[in-house]
């Protein structure tokens, strides 16, 4: 036999965070569904319309960057071992 591999284990309270994460990117793809509504072109929208689909697609787009960060570095400390 060769050399024995080294058991790689993940805390549970690491796995609760993912699985918040993943909530959170579930909710988020909830919402997304609704946007081909919103940027139909064919639909004539009021300037207020326009506005406040312009902020949600601002929120949906800072919320997923800081989830896609926030996700990296877990999976950068589970890849490193620590």
């Amino acid at each position: 036999m060769g050399k024995s591999q080294e058991s790689k284990t993940i805390a549970y309270q690491d796995i609760l965070e993912i699985k918040a994460y993943l909530r959170e990117l579930e909710m988020w793809h909830k919402v997304l569904h609704f946007m081909p509504h919103f940027l139909d072109a064919k639909i004539r929208r009021t300037p207020q319309e326009v506005k406040a689909c312009a902020e949600m697609f601002e929120v949906v787009y800072q919320n997923f960057d800081t989830l896609i960060t926030e996700a990296d570095k877990y999976l950068n400390k589970f890849a490193s071992g620590k």
